[in-house]
C-alpha cells in the first residue's frame, strides 16, 4: 500500500494536480501508512498550494526534520523560504531569508545533495551574500552529475547555478537540453520556473528577457472548452477537428475542463484525448438527464462517443447532483464551475489559461449557451480562441425535462454560521452575546443590504443568501475580521469559542417563506451548505469547491482558497472537497 500511495501522490504532483496528491497522501496516512514518503508528499502538496503555515505544522508533527532523507528534511527549509518570501520587505525579511539559507546549507553540508545546495546558493543571494552564493554555485557545477545532467532535477540545478553566476547563454543551452524538454514533471517545472524567475528578477534581468530565457520551463496551458450542440456531420467535424488540433498545438494545452454534449464538446474532447491532454469533465446535473438533454438529441453514435470520452477522463465532476429542471441556469452554473476549476488548476501549475470555443459568434441572451460562456470568460479577463463550426445541423429536438416545477430557481451564494460555545453560555452572558456578536453580524449584513437576498437567524445561527459568491466571501470575511476583535472572556469563554462560517454556491428554489412572508431559498444545495459550518473550525470560513471555483473565475486576486481536503460534512451528508477562505495577500 505504501509504495502504491507514494507512486500515486508522486504522479499527481508531477502533473500539477496538487489536490489529488494531497488526497492520496491523506488517505494513505489515515489508513495507517507509517512511512515518511507520503507525509513528505502531503506537506509538499500543501507547500505548492501556498498553505505554508499548515504545511509547517504537519512537518513538525511528522518529525520530518529527523528523516534520513535529505529531501524530506529540506521541505522544512523550503517552508522557511516560503514564509520569508511572503514577508514584507525590510530587515525582518532578510533575517528570515538568512534563516532559510542556514537550514538548506546545513542539510547540504551534511548530505552533499545538490537539491538543498542550489537552494542554499539562491537564498544566499537573496539574503545579501553574493560571494557565498557564487561560491556554492561554482561548487555545484563541479559536481559531475550537475555538470552533465541526465535527469530533470540535476539539469534544473545546473540552470539555476549558471543563472546565479550570470552565465545566461549557458542557461539557455541547458534549458534546451533533453533532460528539460523531455520531462513530464510539470509540477517540478512550475516550481523551477518560479524559482528561476525570482532569481532573474533579483539580478535585474528584464521581464521580456526573463520570459524568453525561461520559456522552455513553462508548463502546458489549461483550457476551458465549450461549443454548440449539433448532429453528426463527418465533413463538418473533420474541418472543426483540424482547426481544433491546430489551436491545441499553438496553445500547448496539457489540461482541459468542460462538458461532453453532442457536437462541439465531444469533438473537442476527442481531440484533447488523442493528444494526451488530461481531460476533466464537468456535467451540470445527473448523467441520465444529461444524456437525454445534451447527447442523444444529436442522433445515433453520440452516446458511444460520449461514454468513450467519459471513461478516458481523469475526473468526472457533477456541478450539482440533481435532476434537470428545465432551467438553463443549470448549464450556466456548470460552465462557470468548469471555468473556475480550470483557473484553479492554472494557478497551481503557474500556467496560462485559455478558452477554446466552437462558436458561431452570436451572443447568447440567457445564462447558458456558448455565447454566454465566451462572455463569462471575457468578463474574467480571459482569452478565447474561436473555431467557426460552419453549417452544422443545430436544429435538435430535445425532450421535456423528466422533472418539472413551477417554482423559480436561481443561483445562490449561501452562508450558514453558528457560534461554537453558545450552548455553554450562562443566562447572564446572553445579552452580551446578543449585542456583541449578533449585533456585529447585523451590522455587516446591513452594510451589504442591497446585495443580501435573504437573511434569518435563530439563537446563535445565521442563514443568508448573497447576490454572488464574491459578495458572500466578503461578508464572511468581514464577519470574522470584526468578531476576531471581540473579547470572548466577557462571555465566560476560554478562547475556544468563536464563529464558524460555511459557504456554498449552487442552484436552489427561490420562493416566499410561508412562515415569515419573506423571500427565501431552499433545496438540496441549501441543505449541503447547512452541513458545512458544524465541521468548520471557530474563526474560519470553509467553502465548497464550486464556491472556490466561482471566486477563481469572478474575483481573481481578491481571495485565496486553500484546499483542506475531503471533509465529512455534518449529519452523514457525505465527503466533499473543502477550501479555507481568506483574503489574498498583496505581492511582497
Amino acid at each position: 500500500m505504501t509504495n502504491v500511495a507514494a507512486d500515486l501522490a508522486r504522479a499527481a504532483l508531477a502533473r500539477g494536480d496538487l489536490i489529488a496528491a494531497y488526497d492520496v497522501a491523506t488517505a494513505a496516512i489515515a489508513e495507517g501508512d507509517p512511512g515518511g514518503t507520503v507525509r513528505h508528499q502531503q506537506v509538499l502538496a500543501l507547500a505548492r498550494m501556498g498553505d505554508t503555515e499548515r504545511a509547517m505544522d504537519l512537518f513538525a508533527a511528522y518529525g520530518l526534520d529527523r528523516s534520513t532523507d535529505p529531501h524530506e528534511r529540506a521541505i522544512g527549509a523550503r517552508l522557511l523560504k516560503d514564509r520569508a518570501l511572503a514577508a514584507p520587505a525590510g530587515e525582518g525579511r532578510q533575517l528570515a531569508l538568512a534563516r532559510a539559507y542556514d537550514a538548506y546549507h546545513a542539510i547540504y553540508l551534511e548530505s552533499g545533495d545538490s537539491f538543498p545546495g542550489i537552494n542554499a546558493a539562491t537564498l544566499a543571494l537573496l539574503a545579501g551574500d553574493a560571494a557565498q552564493s557564487e561560491a556554492l554555485a561554482r561548487a555545484l557545477l563541479d559536481d559531475p552529475e550537475v555538470a552533465a545532467p541526465r535527469d530533470y532535477y540535476k539539469a534544473a540545478t545546473r540552470a539555476e547555478a549558471l543563472l546565479l553566476l550570470g552565465r545566461t547563454a549557458e542557461v539557455t543551452e541547458t534549458l534546451a537540453g533533453e533532460a528539460i524538454r523531455g520531462s513530464g514533471d510539470y509540477g517540478g517545472r512550475s516550481t523551477t520556473l518560479r524559482q528561476l524567475a525570482m532569481v532573474a528578477a533579483h539580478l535585474g534581468i528584464s521581464e521580456t528577457e526573463r520570459a524568453a530565457l525561461l520559456a522552455p520551463l513553462a508548463p502546458p496551458r489549461v483550457a476551458h472548452f465549450c461549443g454548440h450542440m449539433f448532429g453528426a456531420d463527418a465533413d463538418a467535424e473533420a474541418q472543426i477537428r483540424a482547426t481544433v488540433d491546430d489551436l491545441l498545438e499553438q496553445e500547448g494545452v496539457g489540461f482541459a475542463y468542460g462538458a461532453l454534449a453532442c457536437g462541439a464538446d465531444i469533438v473537442a474532447a476527442e481531440a484533447l484525448l488523442d493528444r494526451g491532454v488530461e481531460l476533466n469533465v464537468v456535467l451540470p446535473f445527473e448523467e441520465e438527464d444529461f444524456l437525454l438533454q445534451s447527447v442523444l438529441p444529436g442522433g445515433a453514435g453520440w452516446e458511444a462517443r460520449y461514454r468513450a470520452c467519459r471513461d478516458r477522463a481523469a475526473r468526472l465532476v457533477y456541478a450539482s447532483p440533481m435532476a434537470y429542471f428545465g432551467n438553463p441556469a443549470q448549464y450556466g452554473y456548470a460552465s462557470r464551475t468548469a471555468m473556475g476549476l480550470a483557473r484553479l488548476r492554472a494557478e497551481h501549475l503557474g500556467a496560462g489559461a485559455v478558452q477554446l470555443a466552437i462558436w458561431d459568434g452570436i451572443a447568447s441572451d440567457g445564462p447558458a449557451g456558448t455565447g454566454a460562456d465566451v462572455a463569462a470568460w471575457a468578463a474574467a479577463g480571459g482569452r478565447t480562441r474561436i473555431v467557426d463550426p460552419g453549417a452544422v445541423e443545430r436544429g435538435l429536438e430535445r425532450p421535456p425535462p423528466r422533472v418539472t416545477t413551477s417554482y423559480e430557481r436561481a443561483l445562490a451564494a449561501i452562508l450558514f454560521t453558528d457560534f461554537k460555545g453558545f450552548s455553554t453560555l450562562s443566562e447572564a452572558a446572553l445579552p452580551s452575546f446578543w449585542d456583541g456578536v449578533m449585533g456585529v453580524v447585523a451590522e455587516v449584513l446591513d452594510a451589504h443590504e442591497s446585495e443580501v437576498e435573504c437573511r434569518n437567524s435563530w439563537g446563535d445561527a445565521l442563514y443568508a443568501v448573497a447576490s454572488s459568491a464574491p459578495v458572500a466571501a466578503e461578508i464572511a470575511l468581514q464577519l470574522q475580521d470584526r468578531l476576531a476583535r471581540f473579547d470572548y472572556a466577557t462571555l465566560g469563554l476560554d478562547g475556544s469559542g468563536g464563529m464558524r462560517i460555511g459557504a456554498h454556491y449552487g442552484p436552489a428554489y427561490r420562493t416566499r417563506d410561508h412562515i415569515t412572508g419573506r423571500i427565501t431559498y431552499y433545496g438540496t444545495e441549501v441543505s449541503k451548505a447547512a452541513r458545512i459550518e458544524p465541521v468548520t473550525p471557530p474563526g474560519a470560513v470553509f467553502v465548497t469547491e464550486p464556491f472556490a471555483a466561482i471566486l477563481a473565475l469572478e474575483a481573481r486576486g481578491r481571495f485565496t482558497c486553500r484546499y483542506v481536503g475531503r471533509i465529512p460534512l455534518a449529519k452523514k451528508y457525505g465527503d466533499y472537497p473543502m477550501y479555507r477562505l481568506s483574503r489574498a495577500k498583496p505581492a511582497a
